[in-house]
């Protein structure tokens, strides 16, 4: 993979894949789990996270993990058995992508007809302010720029999460609700391109709250078109 500074990844060779990506973690002979397992796992998984969000899945070597982790390349294999098992668990250990918008889909939750385009990008773009979960969000975009079929699962979650919730804001589908939520998602999706991932500026840098204020009316008046006969 090429970079835009014309810098080349070199992908180094992963382990096979096991009966399944995720690595589960052995016992030790007396039955329990191995002095200092658990922090070695978390310390990994911690520094693969900082590596994907930075350099994308195919930037990102087993190898180069473990340097920076400190750590010998056999034990990442040994937890994880390979590349995607590391990146699945990694994102997974920071962000629950299934439930983005469980705050908006939640029956108790009062929805505003007046400011739904405001609730839908407050509510997505807080995973990206927060910075315990934009390294994982970073990371599923990225990894999608050059390698969509391994942020794919993530990605669809996303996107079912998404669509669940804006069938919750229009209250009534019509034919026109797919439309809706493809153009309101393409348009969060572009914003969260440009200023997290890419470091667009001024974008990148422009205060959170002025930033809705730009952007919330566009998503606005796609709601108010489709609540029009």
């Amino acid at each position: 993979m090429s970079t835009g500074n014309g810098t080349r990844w070199v992908e180094e060779a992963d382990a096979p894949k096991g009966d399944g990506a995720h690595g589960v973690q052995p016992p030790s002979p007396r039955g329990g789990r191995r002095p200092g397992q658990t922090s070695t796992k978390e310390q990994i998984l911690s520094t693969a996270l900082e590596l994907f969000a930075a350099k994308g899945y195919s930037g990102t070597t087993m190898r180069g993990i473990a340097q920076q982790a400190q750590v010998d390349p056999a034990l990442i294999h040994h937890f994880f058995s390979n590349k995607e098992g590391v990146f699945q668990d990694s994102v997974s250990s920071r962000l629950d992508v299934s439930a983005l918008f469980d705050s908006l889909t939640d029956p108790g939750t009062e929805i505003s007809v007046e400011n739904r385009g405001e609730q839908v990008a407050r509510t997505f773009l807080s995973f990206w302010e927060d910075e315990s979960t934009r390294p994982a969000m970073i990371a599923i975009y990225r990894t999608g720029l050059s390698d969509e079929a391994t942020s794919k699962t993530f990605r669809d979650q996303i996107e079912g999460s998404f669509a669940a919730c804006v069938r919750r804001l229009v209250h009534e589908e019509t034919d026109r609700t797919p439309a809706l939520t493809s153009l309101v998602s393409a348009q969060l999706a572009g914003l969260v391109m440009l200023r997290y991932v890419l470091r667009v500026e001024p974008l990148a840098s422009l205060d959170f709250e002025e930033l809705l204020d730009w952007f919330v009316p566009a998503l606005e008046v796609h709601f108010d078109r489709l609540s029009k006969p």
